[in-house]
């Protein structure tokens, strides 16, 4: 996402909305500061200034992409929690697609999770548990929705991160973007596309199996974690590489990170980290009672205002920026000297009980009370250009190979080893195999005495099965046995033990075949494949 040069972009309309001015641009969608008007008789009527996030042009002719904008919009309309980023309206002029939100003064939780660790970690500690019980609220109220006859959807998020949970000025945390959300009977995903943040997906979720409220439970964990010990748990330099750590690598214990978290509250993240779903907590609104629970003697968890006053105390710097942006944003449309606006901007207190905000408001120009707010979607609301991108490479591999109806290797050979030789050839250079994980291993690696051992997989492993993980850099849509099994990374697909053919097509059509042999209950030796 860039930030782009908000003097440059003239007023626009969109249906009822002017556009004041461009904040940000994401892979799918740019977001204005927009006002809606109303005329009363002649006279200045309502006003509100709203946020209009829209689908961009290029994307305009996709029908994937504007059934995924509009599903959007209609699933989040469904939803009333405060704890939910509401919907104001959805709209299309001419061949625009926009939806209507409010604005939003706040940070991302990935701000709390970079800073350092306060000298006093039990009021941080509290901050954090706060954050995520009410994050676990809005999300519990999502997973409940029922249909008219009071069937449960099954709704689930699927895309729970750092970035996707805001926490407002006033201390109320919204759940955002539940873009590639997902309720029970809806059209599949596309064979092989797996949606959301790889480092924050259940492992259930890497692998492709059907998935519930539990792999927000997960995701929930993962983000716990991270503002309880301020460090990334499945960060890694690849997709692939963090697909790999949550399906082998010992998950560390958050108290062994750091010994200042209540032994009580580690174990309630150990819990919603569990692999298998079943040994999680059943919903979030379990999580959230368990965080209760652990926290109560150490002053329970933060409430909105105590989370308000350590935002306006710690993150002053990152409020000033965002509400300085935005003041330029307002002022270049209201005719005031952008420089003037932020100079104003920047000597406003940020305490929640001061009443410096006037001083903005009239540098800001009549009739526009937003100057100082920042837009969720500067960070936020444009859809994460890593899902997006996914989203459109899934779209324009060619489908070279036809698709088997048979299951995967069902006629094939069995053995109990494992191997990865090239035997076709692309115009591309010879291909690399793994070596950070030895032929036949699926158990954990070895990490340090830091680390909580788990053992197994998710996935329940048939007598006669392994495993396979294949990378392609650039990425590939993958073909076993003439069955398409998706696009590149992929970690732990099960297949048949035995001799396999593996077919990898690039975006631009360039090929590649392998021969491999899957380990009876063992991952074959990965692939990484490089063009």
């Amino acid at each position: 996402m860039s930030y782009q040069n908000a003097e440059s972009t003239a007023p626009a309309r969109l249906g009822r909305y002017e556009l004041i001015g461009q904040l940000a641009v994401g892979g799918m969608a740019e977001i204005h500061l927009a006002k809606l008007t109303g005329d009363l008789g002649g006279d200045a009527g309502f006003e509100k200034i709203v946020v209009v996030k829209r689908l961009l042009p290029e994307l305009v002719a996709s029908r994937t992409f504007v059934a995924m904008f509009l599903d959007e919009a209609k699933l989040v309309a469904r939803l009333d929690h405060p704890n939910i980023c509401e919907v104001y309206d959805l709209g299309r002029e001419g061949a625009e697609y926009f939806l209507v939100m409010p604005y939003l003064d706040g940070v991302p939780a990935t701000d709390l999770i970079a800073r350092p660790r306060d000298p006093d970690r039990v009021a941080q500690l509290r901050v954090a548990t706060g954050v995520i019980a009410q994050a676990c609220a809005g999300l519990h109220h999502a997973h409940e929705l029922r249909d008219a006859d009071g069937t449960s959807l099954g709704l689930v998020h699927r895309d729970v991160s750092p970035s996707n949970l805001f926490v407002t000025a006033s201390g109320v945390v919204k759940v955002l973007d539940f873009g590639i959300a997902k309720v029970r009977g809806a059209a599949e995903t596309e064979v092989g596309t797996v949606k959301g943040k790889t480092q924050y997906m259940a492992p259930e979720q890497l692998v492709g199996e059907p998935l519930d409220r539990r792999c927000d439970v997960f995701a929930l964990g993962v983000v716990l974690y991270e503002l309880a010990t301020h460090q990334r748990l499945f960060k890694r330099s690849s997709d692939y590489l963090a697909a790999r750590a949550i399906l082998e690598e010992p998950i560390p214990i958050a108290h062994d990170a750091d010994p200042a978290i209540p032994d009580a509250l580690s174990a309630v993240i150990a819990r919603a980290l569990a692999r298998r779903p079943d040994d999680r907590y059943p919903d979030a609104l379990a999580l959230a009672r368990a965080l209760d629970d652990a926290m109560a003697p150490h002053g329970g968890i933060a409430s909105p205002a105590q989370i308000a006053t350590a935002l306006a105390d710690v993150h002053a710097d990152e409020l000033s920026a965002q509400r300085t942006r935005q003041a330029r944003v307002l002022a270049t449309a209201s005719g005031v000297r952008p420089d003037a606006a932020t100079d104003l901007v920047t000597t406003v207190s940020l305490s929640p009980d001061k009443s410096a905000w006037p001083i903005v408001l009239r540098a800001a120009g009549a009739g526009v009370v937003v100057v100082g707010l920042v837009l969720i979607m500067v960070k936020v609301f444009a859809s994460s250009p890593d899902k997006v991108a996914a989203d459109r490479r899934d779209a324009t591999i060619p489908n070279v190979v036809a698709a088997s109806s048979d299951k995967i290797g069902s006629d094939q050979r069995r053995s109990d080893t494992g191997s990865g030789s090239d035997t076709g050839s692309g115009s591309g250079p010879d291909s690399g195999s793994g070596s950070d994980s030895d032929s036949g291993s699926g158990s954990d690696s070895t990490s340090g005495s830091a680390h909580h051992r788990r053992s197994g997989h998710v996935t329940n492993t048939a007598p006669r099965q392994g495993w396979l993980s294949i990378d392609s850099k650039p990425f590939g849509r993958v073909f076993v046995d003439d069955h398409d099994l998706g696009v590149t990374p992929l970690v732990h697909r099960p297949l048949d033990a035995g001799p396999h053919r593996i077919k990898v097509v690039l975006r631009d059509g360039r090929s590649r075949e392998l021969s491999i042999t899957v380990p009876v209950g063992k991952l074959a030796t990965p692939i990484n494949l490089t063009w």
